[in-house]
């Protein structure tokens, strides 16, 4: 595109278009739901695998036969348009055919996370008033306390190992817990997954219901690390627009390449750009219940995908797995998301990936739930630190979140999103939805993110933090935890740190919590003393931190997230820098 000048206001701009073409710009999104997108796009092609699951292959043909025999049963149990479908499981071929189905025929699937809490779970699936549930059955007993405070009637039980291939089904149904948990006695309904299958072979109606714009198709959670946690609504549009401009930023599908899902598909991005987005375009998903770094080096050894979507976290675990020694060069998209990725760590990654003849460097992407997913990736345009660029039909603006004035070019302010992709809605809860949503004087509507960062003046968005993770010192200052944490792990034998904010004897403290690579000796007093001291040259004397302590690795919630108020918590083990 032609160069222009800037006006100095990024969302005015968008000097991120430079990097896509007019028909990258020019690609729209289809108006259907996803299923439709996903069959208009595979019907031609009904023998071609769209999902490997522990050898079993499933081909395009076969999984619109098993989305139409869920529908046929969605409808004769009485699932309306509009309906909520309650799911409590991980990535097996059952909970694609559920989604696929609800799809079809109007109804929303809600993910339960199985990492939410008792108390959570009661009161997410009662908001529903659903009477149904899917429930794999390895997950059973985290979801068991809570059922019966709910309005579940009928829970199906889909066994993990339903969809394998022998021999391996067949040690994994000696081992299954299916038969158990059918004869619990409880006051629901359990049924057997192929018994669901059965009921609907006497449904005679049509089973796909007519478009209609922004119906919602998948319910997915915030983690509620804030608060409750919320139910984030996504229609097919807003999906479809995902699948979209995840073409649109330099995605080359390769009909029958192999997609290696690891993301958990209670996320958007599990289960829209991890599943829906491949299946639209024909390659094959290989779903992994398990993510951990041992699979994952398993799965892409054996697999060899040529697009992986993983967190930083299983990243650095893996390439110091011995295992991973083979040729990588059939990787031509290594991604990561979902948590900061500091420069020391992005450095090893890359090292590795071009000693094992990886031609891509690892790229980076930044989203949330509430806009669909992902918001940018680095795919055409990459720097250290940085998230790389807006996709091609969403615009990103920096603001004050106190005057809610745009910032320029390199200032740092609250991220916020105009996106195709954003949610319809908080379920049932006007109030959230209301302030999430921001609404300029052109009628422009922003996402706001909560998220604290700048873009420079080649368009590419740079995070931060959390705009919560801050705290106010004994001075009335406020004070970012994460630019303090910058600093400390300027120090290159540090893999990891987390500043937390606790108060003694009446007054703030700040404490770093930090992690050190597994190769390095050190002397903990040393080196305590050493980033104390180059914390003192960079930053005001009020924000350095005066508590140090060297851990192997940090407490994590029951969300999937740092649990920072743990580490508040910790009051031994610490060397005190006065």
């Amino acid at each position: 595109m032609q160069e222009k000048k800037l006006t100095g206001y990024p969302s005015i701009d968008k000097p991120w278009l430079k990097y896509y073409t007019e028909e990258a710009l020019a690609m729209k999104a289809p108006e259907c739901t996803v299923y439709r997108n996903i069959y208009d796009n595979n019907k031609n092609y009904p023998k071609d695998i769209a999902i490997r699951y522990f050898n079993k292959d499933i081909s395009y043909g076969v999984l619109f036969e098993q989305i139409d025999i869920c529908a046929k049963s969605l409808k004769q149990i009485g699932i309306k348009e509009g309906d909520c479908v309650n799911l409590c499981t991980a990535g097996v071929p059952e909970a694609i055919y559920i989604v696929l189905a609800c799809s079809k025929i109007g109804a929303i699937a809600n993910f339960i996370n199985p990492l939410f809490t008792t108390e959570q779970m009661i009161d997410r699936i009662n908001d529903t008033e659903a009477e149904w549930i899917f429930i794999l059955d390895e997950m059973y007993s985290y979801i068991e306390k809570a059922l019966p405070k709910t309005c579940i009637k009928n829970a199906v039980i889909i066994p993990v190992y339903h969809s394998m291939k022998n021999p391996i089904k067949t040690i994994a149904l000696l081992k299954g817990k299916t038969k158990s948990i059918l004869k619990s006695q409880v006051p629901y309904r359990l049924m057997h997954w192929n018994d669901f299958e059965r009921v609907g072979t006497s449904y005679k109606g049509e089973t796909e219901a007519p478009y209609q714009k922004d119906t919602p198709v998948i319910m997915v959670y915030s983690s509620g690390s804030t608060g409750a946690s919320k139910g984030i609504v996504l229609s097919n549009d807003a999906s479809n627009a995902t699948i979209t401009d995840s073409l649109s930023s330099g995605l080359l599908f390769k009909r029958g390449a192999m997609f290696l899902q690891m993301i958990p598909v209670w996320f958007s991005t599990g289960i829209i750009q991890s599943v829906l987005l491949p299946l639209t375009n024909g390659v094959t998903v290989i779903l992994e219940p398990t993510f951990n770094a041992e699979t994952f080096v398993k799965d892409v050894i054996k697999y060899k995908p040529f697009f992986v979507l993983v967190a930083t976290s299983i990243w650095l675990k893996a390439i110091h797995i011995k295992s991973f020694n083979r040729t990588l060069s059939f990787l031509e998209f290594p991604f990561t998301g979902g948590e900061k990725v500091i420069p020391q760590s992005e450095i090893e990654i890359n090292a590795f990936l071009k000693d094992k003849g990886c031609l891509s460097p690892l790229m980076k992407g930044y989203g949330m739930c509430e806009l669909g997913g992902k918001v940018t990736d680095s795919i055409v345009a990459n720097k250290s630190g940085s998230v790389g660029i807006p996709m091609a039909h969403i615009n990103v603006g920096i603001f004050d979140p106190t005057t809610n004035a745009e910032l320029p070019y390199g200032c740092h302010g609250e991220i916020r999103v105009d996106s195709p992709s954003h949610m319809l809605e908080y379920y049932k809860n006007r109030a959230a939805t209301k302030d999430y949503f921001w609404n300029d004087k052109n009628g422009v509507v922003w996402g706001c993110t909560g998220d604290i960062g700048y873009i420079d003046e080649d368009g590419l968005l740079f995070v931060l933090g959390r705009a919560t993770d801050s705290a106010t010192l004994d001075s009335g200052k406020k004070v970012y935890m994460f630019d303090i944490e910058d600093v400390i792990l300027q120090e290159e034998s540090l893999s990891g740190c987390k500043v937390v904010a606790v108060e003694e004897n009446g007054h703030i403290v700040l404490a770093a919590h930090m992690t050190v690579r597994n190769e390095i000796s050190f002397d903990e007093n040393k080196l305590a003393h050493k980033i104390y001291e180059n914390c003192k040259e960079r930053l005001p004397i009020d924000e350095v931190p005066t508590k140090y302590k060297f851990r192997t690795s940090f407490p994590v919630h029951s969300n999937g997230k740092r649990d920072n108020n743990a580490l508040k918590q910790e009051k031994e083990g610490f060397i005190v820098i006065e």
